[in-house]
């Protein structure tokens, strides 16, 4: 077997071994999370958790969605979007909706966390209100629907692969829209309304109970950093290496090697939404309880 082939073969072997497992631990995290969130009222009155449960939501559309398609293309040679210009249009477009808008969520539950500990009562009561929390949801979706509109008209099918053809838009998808969306915002964001909130509960007369809060919100802070870190920085890497070498010729191993590259950073795209549910499972006891809970009901049931 040629060089080339044996990259192709590992390529398809990552989909096989690791992306197809990968994928069915997602949707079974994604289906668990909206059992356990929806079913316990004490999560469906909390502000925090609903941005959870909107993410959750944002990724089972992800991993149904893109990710099937993705490993058919990857794993299975069927052509989808890179023969048919309008599924390839649609595959970018909810790609990049359904990753952004994931993201912004787990923003948006540190923020909730940050005003849920201030001692302004006014403050909390403006931005913690169920009302404020659907609306944010909306609107943050709404906003990166249209925000991506232009990649429908930018993506077509340029030798046998789905991407987005050369274009003022690409270039500012790439330097500039992906990384802040993708990784400097996120976790600017996420620093920094963490950090308030460990200083509101530090600087509030508590009892020894929030500071063990406290130190949740620390542990708390670090897997999804690294979640946001794994999965934005290869990616966004990628498509400035595609950008600055567009014009350049490749032979057949460097096109089986960039292929393979490639399926190794999309395990890593996808990890956001894969591993995001059972991060909180080994976080938090309450959601553990709520988990076990669930289980046994259902197995009574049976």
């Amino acid at each position: 077997m040629s060089t080339s082939g044996k990259l192709h073969l590992a390529a398809h072997m990552i989909n096989y071994v690791v992306a197809l497992p990968l994928m069915i631990l997602g949707i079974v995290g994604v289906i668990l999370s909206m059992i356990v969130f929806t079913l316990h009222a004490s999560f469906r009155r909390n502000t925090t958790i609903n941005y959870l449960m909107a993410g959750s939501v944002l990724a089972g559309i992800h991993l149904l969605i893109v990710d099937i398609q993705t490993m058919l293309v990857g794993g299975f040679d069927f052509g989808v979007y890179n023969t048919n210009e309008a599924v390839c249009r649609e595959h970018t477009y909810i790609r990049y909706v359904t990753t952004v808008s994931t993201i912004c969520f787990p923003c948006w539950a540190a923020f909730d966390q940050y005003v849920g500990t201030s001692r302004d009562a006014n403050f909390r009561n403006r931005w913690r209100s169920m009302r404020f929390v659907r609306l944010a949801i909306i609107c943050t979706v709404i906003f990166w629907i249209l925000t991506y509109i232009p990649i429908i008209f930018t993506s077509e099918i340029i030798d046998g692969t789905c991407q987005l053809r050369q274009s003022p838009y690409k270039l500012f998808n790439t330097y500039v829209l992906t990384p802040l969306v993708h990784i400097i915002i996120p976790a600017l964001v996420m620093l920094y309304y963490t950090r308030g909130t460990i200083q509101n509960l530090r600087s509030a007369i508590v009892q020894n109970s929030h500071e063990h809060l406290a130190k949740q919100v620390r542990r708390m802070l670090i897997p999804q950093l690294f979640l946001l870190v794994v999965s934005g920085v290869p990616f966004g890497l990628e498509g400035i290496y595609y950008y600055l070498t567009s014009n350049v010729q490749r032979d057949a191993n460097q096109i089986a090697l960039e292929n393979l590259v490639s399926q190794i950073i999309m395990l890593f795209y996808h990890f956001n939404f894969i591993f995001t549910f059972y991060i909180y499972v080994s976080l938090s006891s309450e959601v553990r309880k709520a988990l076990r809970k669930t289980v046994l009901q259902g197995l009574r049931k049976l």
